[in-house]
This record gives structure tokens, C-alpha cells and sequence, in this order.
């Protein structure tokens, strides 16, 4: 018989202990012999170079591991803000998640990023308050902490024994018992012990606290507790498990993952706590013929259906990552990409250990796996029953903010260089490339500095491409300021023949949540014309999008309104395309234009002697500040800034507080820039 799955992913602000806690997931499982360390660069989950050379994780890593009962696939996450799509795309396809938060610094900035994701996809969640070991490290203060600043309610199930560097325990809440961990084993020996009686109060307190809560919202749990019973374990498990499906708490456990205490209690609480596949319910998807919402079971006897969420490129070609929502499907068959109309062989199949595989011969619903041979897929494309067609949710990503031009040193590696760039953007969702036209200059553009950098390391060490890169700078947007139109009949020689065509078209201004960056409409539906000649117009459009007018960024917040009068006999395809590109000019002369400047929430650390050159000189950048907190004896400035004021801002933070202070910077959308900023664009 199959044993249970849980789908977990590991979810925190950068250096708050996440790929330490997957070590040591692997390492009491069995799944390791050797214990592998972030800061000396032997971390099993974190694999590339980059990842190791740097101390941090860049890409999301997939593995799989037993423990009691189940069988765990674990994605650990990055938790740099530039690399925010790994996250995004995990949490998409996971049914759980474990929060792991400083025992020190409480919520970081990250933290909530990646909280408010996890809530976007209704993701039950375990809470781990990390190096209690460390000094200044406070669980109680951290409790609090989490609880309002990410607005949920908590749940403490284990509670620490000790201080700071005395911290040695840890004390279960559901069975009254201390367990501690075996310095000598590096803590894979655990030993159950009556709690120690200077924290028998302590723990009767939290213990009742905790029975309350629940028996708020299970019935079996009030009634012991009311008659004055004693609440058996798998009853109050139960209705904990329950409510944190339910998402109506987050159960909260204690530890120090590098000074390997309270790792065992907590993958335990994983088994107990955390759904299986198919304790979440059917999924809402879509019917690809009339987008009609439609559910889908997680259950091996339904037809097949999964979505994939991951292209990684391999030496030996690309590994496309999967989740399997429902059916099975076997290495060498056929599925229906719904999107492309296309059938999609599957060549192989491999259940992932970070960089290194297993092979498999078959996948069912809940699983998790690599797969190889589809050529026409990728990052957010349903695989589904040819015969039963579905259309999963996909990701969403963020808009690209910066940009960088590339060019290569020589022709011969222009196309080499070309192809390079198709393939990580194929592989990473908010990487852009594109070719300028006026310089024929490769320009790249993602989510930050470090994710450039990286990127670029990654042109040089791993593809082997020389190439001259030059300086960051802002990726703007633009939009239009309010609704134009303008109609435009053509009739004039090409290439030594006749060409006609007329076209209208309208631009108006989107609201700024708008899901469609740029969408294109056509009045009273597509023309009863050649499908060819309907494309050529879409593309057309869409290419005016995609930069032009007096500004030259892409258009985002724009709807486009197309439509075209009766066809003429003389009417052409080349006339119509002209007519609509000069009928896009004209609207857009009259609709004007706006310039869109990406904006970053931001946080920045500092101690308070610093605090008001630092805050001084954030409102000449035109910061606006949102609240300024103080958390042990640091000051922490919260607000959003464009990103062109803080542009290598860290350089300056350093030099106004002596190395001391600290900023965490993140993509929130475009605001509409201040005209001089504007000006300087204009052409």
C-alpha cells in the first residue's frame, strides 16, 4: 500500500534557517549520512556554485524523504527577494508550508512577503521559531511578534526550556512531556523525560491556553474539558490537524536547527498536522473551451491532470518539474497540453534529490516529480487527459525592474549568446530578454541586482560566454493618461505593389490592479477574415505595446480596442498591419502617455543613534514612510520608495551608519512617475 504524501515546502526571510532545517530533515530521516552546513558550502539543497559560494539559495531544490507514517516531498526556497518567483512557484503546487522565523529577529521583511504568498494560495502553515540558542533569542517575544505583525492566530504546541545559550529542551504542550536531544548523536537521539519542575507552571499555563483555543472550535475537545477530563492525545491532535487545514491557526514549535534541537518534534507535527493531498478538497480549474470553472479531484482513479511549475536546464537538456493533481500517467506516454493543442511525450520521469535523480515508471495524483520530453511546454502549462481537458491555475509572476545591456564579444558568439538568453528565460519566469532596436543590443531584465549578477556569472561560468556587460538600470513602464482613438486609411505602393487597409483603434487606461498587463480587444469579436491576416494585426499591436511612443517603454495598464471596417477586394494583409500601426500612433497621440516607475517596498534596520540622517535622507528620495517601529533597541522604517532613489542604495546605509545599518527591498507594482523624472525620457 502507498504510504501518506505531504507536500512541504520551507518558507523565510533570507538567513532565517531554512536550508538548515532541510539538512536536518535529511539527515534524521535517513536520507543523509552526513549532516551538510550552509556557511561551509556542503549544504545538500543548496547545489549550484553560486548557491554555495554566496551562503545562500537561489533556486528552489526538490527532494524526497520518509518519516513515521508518510513519504515527504520537501522544496526548500530561497529567500532573497530577488529570486521571490521560486517561492511563488512552489507555493503554488505545495499543500503545506513550514514558516521558519528568527528566534532573534522575529519577522523580517521577507517573512512577510512570503507569508502573504502563502496566503494568495490558502497554503496550511507550521511556524518554527529558530536559533532560540543564539543571544538576545526570545520565543515569547518572537510569539507576539509573528501574531500581529503577520495578523494570525498562533498556536504554540512545544515550548523551549532554557535561554539563550542554556537552551536545551524543548516541552510538547499535547503530551506533557520534555524532550531533549543528544549532543553526542548531534541531537538524532532524543530523550523523553517528566518536565523539569520549575516549568511545570510555565507549561500547565500554555497547555491551558492552548486547550482553549481549540475547544473554541471542536466539540469533542469542549466537552473534556468542561467535565474536567483528561483530553486524550489523538483527540486533541485531531482537532489541532483540523484547524490548521482549516487555516483558522498556525501551530507554532521551538528550536535551534544548527544547534540540532526540536528538529524531530517538528517533522512530527509535518505528519500530524499538515494535509495530505487529499484532505484539501477538489481544485478550481478551467475548462480550456469556454473557461467555465469546473474541479478537480486529487484521486488516482480520475482522469489525469497536472501542472507544471519549474523548467530547470540540464547538461543533458531540460527537466520540467510537475505536481500531479489527479489520474496517473506512465513513462513513454502521451499528454494533452491544453494551451498549445499539442500532445506531449513523456521520455522519463525522475523523483528529484536536489541535483540528482531517481528514475520512476509511473506518477499519481499527489505526486511531485522531473520530468523530461515535452518540447512545447513550460513554466505554468497544464498536462491533462486528452479526452478530458482541464486548465490548472497558473503562478503569477512579478514585472520585471531592472535591466542590463549584454552585448557579445565577438559575432561568432552573437547567436551562441542569443540562444544562451532564450534558455534561461524559458527557464526562469521573471528574467526578460529582449533586442533593443535601435542599438541591436541585448538587454536583460529582472528582479534585482543579485539576480542579474547571478545570472551573468551564469552566462561566464557555466555556458561558457564572453560577453561585455554593462550597468543596471530601471526598467520603466508607460501607460496612457486617458482613452484616444484615431482611424487611419492607407493606400500607397510596397515593395513595387498596391497596398489597402484600414483599421481603428482605441486606447484606454486600465485600472492599476488589472491582472492583464496590456490586453487586446476586438470590437464585435474577430473579423470574418484569414485567420493569417487577423494574426498579422494582433502582432502588430502587440509589438506597439511592447515599446514605442515618445517614451519607448512597453505599455502595461493599456487595453487596446481594434477593429476593421468591410473588406475591400483591394484590401491586403500589409495594408491592414500599416493601417493599424499608424491608427495605434495616432490614438496614442491623443490618449498621451504616462511614465510608470517601478516601486519597491522597503525596510530598513538601523540603530537608533542613526536613525534621523537615515530617515532624513530617505524623504529626499522620496520615500514615503509608513511606520517607524522599535524592536530591541533598533529602529525598523517601513514605507515604499522608487527603486531609481535606491539604486546601490546599501553603498550609502553603510556610509550614514557605519556598516550598522540594513535594508530589504521588495517589487510592489509601478506608480506613476513625477514629470520632471518623465522629461528626461522624452524624444
Amino acid at each position: 500500500m502507498k504510504k501518506p504524501i505531504r507536500n512541504i515546502g520551507i518558507i523565510a526571510h533570507i538567513d532565517a534557517g531554512k536550508t538548515t532545517v532541510s539538512e536536518r530533515f535529511l539527515y534524521y530521516s535517513g536520507k543523509e549520512y552526513r549532516m551538510g552546513e550552509v556557511h561551509d558550502g556542503s549544504a545538500h539543497m543548496d547545489w549550484l556554485v553560486e548557491e554555495q559560494e554566496r551562503g545562500i539559495t537561489i533556486t528552489s531544490a526538490a527532494t524526497t524523504f520518509e518519516w513515521g507514517p508518510c513519504v515527504m516531498n520537501l522544496i526548500d526556497t530561497p529567500g532573497h527577494v530577488d529570486f521571490t518567483a521560486e517561492v511563488e512557484r512552489s507555493l503554488r503546487v505545495l499543500d503545506g508550508a513550514i514558516g521558519v522565523f528568527c528566534g532573534v529577529a522575529g519577522v523580517q521583511a521577507q517573512s512577510e512577503t512570503v507569508w502573504r504568498q502563502a496566503n494568495h494560495y490558502k497554503v496550511p502553515r507550521i511556524a518554527f521559531i529558530n536559533k532560540l540558542d543564539r543571544v538576545g533569542a526570545d520565543f515569547y517575544r518572537v510569539l507576539d511578534h509573528v501574531s500581529d505583525g503577520l495578523s494570525c492566530q498562533l498556536l504554540a504546541l512545544n515550548i523551549p526550556v532554557g535561554t539563550e545559550s542554556e537552551f536545551r529542551a524543548v516541552i510538547d504542550l499535547v503530551t506533557m512531556r520534555q524532550f531533549s536531544f543528544d549532543e553526542e548523536s548531534l541531537g538524532a537521539d532524543v530523550i523523553e523525560s517528566d518536565i523539569e519542575p520549575e516549568m511545570e507552571e510555565t507549561a500547565e499555563l500554555y497547555r491551558s491556553e492552548l486547550l482553549e483555543m481549540v475547544s473554541d472550535h471542536d466539540e469533542g475537545v469542549m466537552e473534556k474539558v468542561i467535565e474536567g477530563e483528561p483530553v486524550p492525545d489523538e483527540l486533541l491532535r485531531a482537532a489541532i490537524r483540523s484547524g490548521t487545514i482549516a487555516r483558522r491557526w498556525v501551530p507554532v514549535l521551538a528550536g535551534s536547527a544548527l544547534g540540532n534541537k526540536g528538529i524531530q518534534p517538528l517533522l512530527d507535527a509535518v505528519v500530524h498536522y499538515l494535509p495530505a493531498p487529499a484532505d484539501l478538497g477538489p481544485i478550481s480549474a478551467r475548462k480550456p473551451s469556454n473557461g467555465d470553472p469546473i474541479s478537480v479531484t486529487c484521486s488516482e482513479d480520475e482522469p489525469f491532470s497536472a501542472l507544471l511549475f519549474k523548467v530547470q536546464i540540464d547538461p543533458h537538456g531540460e527537466l520540467i518539474y510537475m505536481r500531479v493533481y489527479s489520474g496517473s500517467l506512465e513513462k513513454g506516454k502521451t499528454a494533452m497540453n491544453p494551451r498549445t493543442g499539442k500532445r506531449e511525450r513523456i521520455n522519463s520521469m525522475h523523483r528529484m534529490h536536489a541535483n540528482s535523480r531517481e528514475n520512476l515508471d509511473r506518477t499519481v495524483a499527489g505526486d511531485i516529480v522531473a520530468v523530461t520530453g515535452p518540447r512545447f511546454s513550460g513554466t505554468g502549462d497544464t498536462l491533462c487527459d486528452a479526452k478530458q481537458q482541464v486548465l490548472l491555475e497558473e503562478p503569477i509572476f512579478p514585472e520585471t525592474v531592472i535591466s542590463m545591456a549584454v552585448e557579445p564579444r565577438s559575432s561568432n558568439d552573437r547567436d551562441k549568446l542569443q540562444e544562451v538568453l532564450s534558455r534561461i528565460e524559458r527557464e526562469d519566469p521573471t528574467f526578460r530578454m529582449e533586442i533593443n532596436k535601435d542599438t541591436g543590443q541585448f538587454v536583460m531584465s529582472g528582479m534585482g541586482e543579485l539576480h542579474l549578477e547571478v545570472i551573468r556569472n551564469r552566462l561566464e561560468r557555466d555556458f561558457k560566454v564572453d560577453a561585455n556587460i554593462g550597468k543596471p538600470r530601471v526598467a520603466y513602464r508607460q501607460t496612457v493618461a486617458c482613452e484616444g482613438s484615431a482611424t487611419v486609411s492607407i493606400e500607397r505602393q510596397m515593395g513595387g505593389k498596391d497596398h489597402f487597409g484600414e483599421a481603428t483603434v482605441t486606447l484606454a487606461p486600465l485600472a492599476e490592479d488589472a491582472e492583464e498587463l496590456a490586453e487586446l480587444e476586438w470590437i464585435g469579436g474577430p473579423p470574418a477574415i484569414a485567420a493569417e491576416w487577423v494574426q498579422a494585426v494582433e502582432d502588430m499591436i502587440r509589438s506597439c505595446l511592447s515599446g514605442g511612443g515618445d517614451l519607448g517603454f512597453p505599455f502595461i495598464r493599456v487595453q487596446a480596442r481594434v477593429q476593421l471596417p468591410p473588406i475591400m477586394l483591394e484590401t491586403t494583409e500589409a495594408g491592414l498591419t500599416v493601417a493599424a500601426r499608424e491608427a495605434f500612433q495616432g490614438a496614442h497621440k491623443k490618449a498621451g502617455d504616462l511614465l510608470l516607475e517601478p516601486l519597491m517596498s522597503f525596510q530598513v534596520t538601523t540603530p537608533e543613534e542613526y536613525f534621523g540622517s537615515i530617515h532624513q535622507d530617505l524623504v529626499r528620495r522620496r520615500a514615503q514612510i509608513e511606520k517607524v517601529d522599535l524592536v530591541q533597541e533598533l529602529r525598523k522604517i517601513a514605507g515604499e520608495v522608487p527603486l531609481a532613489e535606491v539604486f546601490g542604495y546599501t553603498t550609502s546605509l553603510r556610509s550614514l551608519s557605519q556598516g550598522r545599518a540594513s535594508i530589504s527591498l521588495e517589487p510592489i507594482g509601478f506608480s506613476t512617475a513625477p514629470d520632471n523624472v518623465a522629461e528626461r525620457f522624452r524624444f
